[in-house]
């Protein structure tokens, strides 16, 4: 008996021993992909957004001669809104995206990326209803992200916030990430624009940084960019479409989005 009970000490001796010696094994991280959209496209649950960009450096507006993007804006009343990247507000003069949304009967606001000695380089948005909900965040010198609460007219009213910001540093990425939040809490749709060499940083980067989004990009074919379009948004949303055109010598892309109810 009293081998027996040596016999059974030293098996339980020995498989406690073993067991501590197991490190455990944590779960691969795979990061979040999201399911594919629905094939069938809603067209009642599809807004547009016109994005006006030369998807370079330069400022849009070279002159005060868009005539031609006032008569446009005052005949189309189907797109929620409409975004002028880089039309930069030069101290001392009345901004352009001012002068087209009061001469179209709209209102605008301004979204900044950076400021040198003579102007302040961003994004102008122009939108119909009076806007009275903001949203942003900015680190001066660093980052700058900014945006509106509109009510989208699908099959039902949705309200989003539309966003715009320039990524152009990948320090950048933990900034929007911390900004929007781990779970989308609201409908923020954000319409920006990407250096051209990021975006696989910037896949990479959300895919193990964020959850419930979809991330798309839009880069002319045959032309020579500094800049390409990037789409984020949650998961129930996706970029259907970007059709490119021009209102004179400006491009603009026309984005139709849907709303996945």
């Amino acid at each position: 008996m009293r081998f027996l009970y040596k016999i059974f000490l030293l098996l339980i001796f020995t498989f406690v021993s073993c067991s501590s010696d197991k490190t455990p094994v944590e779960p691969e991280d795979l990061g979040y992909e999201a399911p594919m959209p629905p094939p069938t496209i809603n067209q009642n649950n599809v807004f547009t957004i016109e994005f006006y960009s030369l998807l370079n450096d330069n400022s849009l507006f070279q002159s005060s001669d868009y005539q031609s993007i006032i008569n446009h804006l005052s005949e189309n009343i189907t797109s929620l809104a409409y975004l002028f990247d880089r039309s930069d507000v030069e101290f001392g003069e009345t901004p352009s995206v001012v002068d087209i949304a009061w001469q179209s009967k709209m209102n605008s606001f301004f979204i900044q990326n950076n400021i040198d000695e003579d102007k302040i380089e961003g994004t102008g948005m122009i939108v119909r209803p009076l806007v009275t909900v903001f949203e942003g965040m900015a680190v001066v010198d660093s980052f700058y992200i900014g945006g509106c609460a509109l009510l989208a007219p699908l099959s039902q009213p949705v309200s989003i916030i539309l966003m715009t910001c320039k990524i152009t540093q990948n320090f950048q990425f933990s900034l929007i990430t911390k900004f929007i939040g781990e779970l989308f809490p609201t409908n923020k749709v954000i319409v920006g624009t990407l250096k051209n060499d990021m975006e696989e940083e910037l896949k990479t980067y959300l895919k193990y940084h964020l959850k419930n989004f979809r991330l798309s990009f839009y880069n002319p074919e045959n032309q020579q960019n500094t800049y390409k379009i990037f789409f984020l948004t949650p998961v129930n949303f996706v970029c259907r479409d970007v059709t490119k055109t021009r209102i004179e010598d400006i491009p603009m892309y026309e984005c139709k989005i849907e709303y996945l109810n």
